[in-house]
């Protein structure tokens, strides 16, 4: 199995001048391949007896004139010279694709386009032959010793690095070839779980009945426009618009930082004492539609949860159920499977008139997705040729 593990690099001002100078090559030598892929590519087209462009290509033509022309690429790995050239070609054989493949607009990948220094991110990659580790220690090629925040966690080959910067951090993250053995979870049980805005998680067990949400992005709003109304006053490119925006950038980490873990302990915790795990498949896209919950809901990270649980649930060999997106899990009494179609989103408390049961909206919907293989055989609910939820 493949894994990546991601630390913080803490690098001193040498350290952090070499990986400027290597994200530096790797941003220039893809814009060079991008031009002259889009140079040979209008060449083709007027005339197909020459050649279409790929990226073996042409990294064999900066490598001809590299040594004359560019030689302060040498003072760093050499793969920040050729790895862009492999990305470049992957990136449009994946356009390619999509191109000619029938899917809607929104899902088809982007053209790639040009890197601006300050615009994009800064990285580059390192191959498995120039990557030792020692400790907490890694060797960066041309470079030395870089200290790092934490030890890798995993046993394996490593097969490649990269080195990246997030506001003013530098971080490596590695990929690595484990053979990972299976962790058992701690119970046999099954949990449905309910995300929400006001509370993340309302899960179905009786230990923790909600998992509360931070809204980190909620909490730092009111900071991050006042630095943007700042920002825009600013000269730009001064170095009091670079400062501020660089503390805008180390803010938006901040909240970004605050919500993974939150999702990390989420995932983990399921992960571990459930063996079967049921959520929603939520329409996330549908829901960010919604103008006056856009910004509460990007701020739960709904897709982040599913792919944390996704992985983390295979790891312990468990269960990922995913219920169907037209299941009517807020609708539908827990007690007696009974579909309420008139309950509104203000209506917080479920009453149910057949049975009389009196419960938590969302913890109603949570034992729903827990008894999800239940309420779908009881009778009370199916799926329409057109998806649409039916009643029985």
């Amino acid at each position: 199995m493949k894994l990546a593990f991601k630390t913080q690099l803490f690098a001193n001002n040498k350290q952090r001048a070499y990986f400027a100078q290597a994200c530096g090559v790797a941003r220039f030598c893809w814009n060079w391949g991008l031009a002259e892929w889009d140079k040979q590519y209008h060449a083709h087209l007027q005339d197909t007896s020459m050649p279409k462009p790929n990226g073996k290509a042409l990294k064999k033509c900066l490598n001809a004139i590299k040594k004359t022309e560019f030689p302060w690429m040498y003072q760093v790995t050499k793969y920040a010279a050729q790895q862009p050239f492999i990305f470049l070609d992957k990136a449009f054989e994946v356009w390619f694709k999509d191109m000619k493949s029938g899917k809607p607009k929104h899902l088809k990948k982007a053209r790639p386009k040009f890197k601006k220094k300050g615009k994009c991110i800064d990285s580059f990659y390192v191959g498995g032959d120039q990557v030792k580790v020692n400790g907490s220690k890694v060797k960066v090629p041309n470079l030395g010793w870089v200290t790092m925040a934490e030890p890798i966690k995993y046993g394996g080959t490593i097969k490649n690095m990269t080195i990246s910067r997030q506001a003013n951090k530098w971080f490596v993250s590695f990929a690595i070839d484990v053979d990972l053995c299976m962790l058992p979870s701690k119970s046999q049980a099954r949990c449905g779980v309910d995300l929400g805005i006001k509370t993340l998680a309302t899960l179905s067990n009786g230990d923790i009945a909600s998992w509360p949400t931070p809204k980190p992005l909620t909490t730092a709003l009111r900071k991050l426009k006042r630095h943007q109304r700042r920002l825009a006053k600013k000269v730009k490119g001064s170095n009091g618009y670079k400062k501020l925006k660089m503390t805008i950038a180390r803010l938006h980490k901040r909240v970004a930082d605050i919500r993974a873990n939150t999702l990390h302990q989420l995932t983990n915790y399921l992960s571990k004492h459930f063996s079967e795990v049921v959520i929603e498949d939520l329409n996330v896209k549908g829901m960010m539609k919604n103008s006056n919950l856009a910004r509460s809901i990007a701020d739960i990270g709904a897709y982040e949860f599913r792919r944390q649980l996704t992985y983390k649930v295979a790891w312990r060999e468990g269960t990922l159920t995913i219920a169907d997106r037209w299941f009517p899990s807020s609708k539908l009494c827990s007690g007696c499977y009974t579909k309420h179609p008139n309950l509104k989103l203000s209506d917080r408390v479920f009453r149910c008139p057949n049975c009389g049961l009196v419960e938590d909206r969302d913890k109603n919907a949570s034992i729903n997705l827990e008894n999800y293989s239940t309420a779908c055989s009881a009778g009370n609910y199916a799926v329409g040729d057109d998806g649409s939820a039916l009643a029985a």
